[in-house]
């Protein structure tokens, strides 16, 4: 509980921080660098009612791995979904997925995944808190409506 409640705070400043830093022009911080392969997790939560206590997914973990361009402040690249404590979201289906309309900005980078199987769309947000390390939370959307959230966590391949 108490690491769910220091994911949500690191969430909470991460969104707060980018706010911040978007409604200054002047004080924003050169975009980091987030060209690599990163390799980690995702974990399924909140878990409070509705579908996703249905959907069998709540606190499911899936070992992620991003591969990330980055062109000045663009970011591109691919996503793939590998089987931890469950398979990923439709039935497996959805196992790999297209970086889009991703931004980085300093230590903060958002994205959108787009997966085709199910035609969803992931929104991330994270924070690089040191060098090779990333952090944050990512919300899917599909038919109008959030199909799943969580946290995520990754480590970039050589630091």
């Amino acid at each position: 509980m108490k690491r769910y409640l220091l994911w949500c705070a690191l969430l909470v400043a991460t969104t707060a921080f980018g706010a911040a830093s978007t409604a200054d022009a002047q004080s924003t911080p050169a975009a980091g660098d987030f060209t690599g392969t990163w390799e980690g997790t995702i974990r399924v939560t909140p878990c409070i009612g509705g579908m996703l206590m249905r959907s069998g997914r709540c606190n499911a973990v899936n070992k992620i791995k991003l591969t990330l361009v980055q062109d000045g402040s663009s970011i591109s690249g691919n996503y793939h979904c590998a089987i931890g404590t469950q398979i990923c979201r439709n039935g497996n289906a959805d196992d790999n997925g297209k970086i889009t309309s991703g931004s980085a900005s300093g230590n903060t980078v958002r994205f959108s995944v787009i997966i085709p199987a199910d035609v969803s769309n992931c929104l991330y947000n994270g924070v690089s808190p040191s060098p090779g390390k990333l952090r944050g939370g990512y919300t899917c959307y599909q038919g109008g409506g959030i199909a799943e959230q969580g946290l995520f966590e990754v480590s970039r391949l050589g630091g």
